[in-house]
């Protein structure tokens, strides 16, 4: 008995051993799922992770944000940042083009000066930060302030991307509540978003003080006269990038996702269908709309969508069909490990909240301004508002405005 016991465990080892073989086969054989990275992607990855790791996550408050601090009184002074602020911010701008392919941009000295003036005016009027500041057309300027120190926040304003946060933010925060764009004044049209992604893009300007009321007011000088002339470095931009990207920026609340063109004139409202290749499940895009005629980031087309109900899952990869004008795929990964996660500080909460769609179609100063450019070079599109701000030029109502002014006047017109 005791042998025949021992045989027959022998050859139900023996079996089981013939039936894991068969199994390893069978799942060798087997086609690899497109959640699985290879060996490129993995490097990829690790190199995105570590360059992400590198960026300075220093969080500032009003008393280490300064080198010099700004004076809010009769002898008004913007003050001065600490260099490292200003270079940790530029980092960020520049990892975050580096996702997209996109060649970095540099911080000149004029444009620094020109968004610390506007920052520090913005902090020592209190200027309110739940509605569009750009431009300051909804402020009175203080009597301690010259009417040129006044025009000229109202113009860097009116050319810059805005944030404002009660919280004590890292310099890169405040790049990347621009770059999601979640929270977004004026709705789902990614116009802060276009900005740091601009294909025509060169030179910034940083800038941000504390006013009173606790918020820091963060300037980001994007609209530069010269950089309308450039060549685009790249036909378009697409939000998530193509290849791998970084779930945090690509899932959340009020997040947008988008395709900007950077000389093809589109006007409709393209299908958009996203599918899960890990699934094989197909989804469609919500809340499409078509911000063309605002111009941002020098872009001549502006789509913007919402993934709906697709589920966003680190590792699977996504095919997107935007019908007519593109399709392409890309992989979500982890930007942040373990590790940094713990380094890094619980993330402050924004309080410049808007829903994706609220004021959708509300006008700023910086979007005017943007379709205004918009209509110049393309005066040959009829749609009815880039027409009507086409129409406002020609009738010379622009001329009031100080920027248009010199931008007709620096190009001899």
């Amino acid at each position: 008995m005791k042998g025949l016991v021992m045989m027959t465990l022998t050859l139900k080892q023996r079996l089981m051993t013939i039936a894991l073989s068969s199994l390893l086969a069978l799942v060798s054989a087997s086609p690899v799922l497109a959640a699985d990275f290879s060996q490129g992607e993995i490097t990829q990855v690790h190199q995105f992770q570590k360059n992400y790791a590198d960026l300075d996550k220093t969080r500032y408050d009003r008393n280490s944000l300064y080198e010099k601090s700004p004076v809010f009184a009769t002898d008004f002074s913007a003050g001065k940042l600490k260099p490292k602020y200003i270079e940790a911010q530029l980092a960020y701008i520049n990892y975050y083009r580096s996702l997209f392919g996109l060649m970095p941009v540099t911080a000149t000295e004029i444009a620094n000066e020109n968004a610390q003036q506007t920052a520090a005016v913005m902090a020592a009027i209190n200027a309110n930060p739940f509605i569009n500041q750009h431009g300051l057309s909804n402020e009175t300027k203080p009597n301690y302030l010259s009417s040129s120190m006044w025009k000229l926040a109202q113009d860097t304003s009116e050319t810059s991307n805005l944030n404002f946060n009660v919280n004590n933010e890292s310099a890169g925060d405040v790049i990347t509540d621009l770059l999601t764009d979640r929270y977004n004044l004026t709705g789902s049209d990614t116009g802060h978003r276009a900005w740091i992604l601009s294909t025509r893009l060169t030179t910034t300007g940083i800038g941000a003080a504390y006013g009173t009321n606790g918020y820091r007011y963060s300037v980001q000088k994007v609209l530069n006269i010269k950089d309308l002339f450039n060549e685009p470095s790249q036909p378009l931009i697409c939000y998530p990038a193509a290849g791998l990207f970084p779930i945090e920026l690509g899932k959340g609340k009020n997040i947008a996702w988008s395709l900007y063109l950077s000389n093809k004139v589109y006007l409709g409202k393209p299908k958009i269908t996203i599918t899960d290749l890990d699934t094989g499940k197909n989804y469609q895009a919500t809340d499409v709309t078509n911000y063309s005629s605002s111009g941002y980031g020098n872009f001549k087309t502006i789509i913007t969508y919402s993934p709906g109900k697709t589920p966003l899952i680190e590792g699977h990869e996504y095919h997107v069909q935007i019908k007519d004008l593109y399709n392409y795929r890309f992989k979500f990964f982890r930007q942040e490990t373990v590790s940094s996660r713990q380094e890094t500080q619980e993330k402050a909460q924004t309080y410049q909240t808007a829903s994706p769609q609220k004021n959708a179609n509300q006008e700023s100063a910086f979007s005017t301004q943007s379709a205004k450019l918009w209509a110049m070079f393309n005066p040959k599109n009829q749609s009815r508002k880039v027409f009507n701000y086409f129409d406002a030029l020609k009738k010379g109502q622009w001329k009031q405005n100080f920027f248009i002014h010199n931008f007709l006047k620096d190009l001899h017109l």
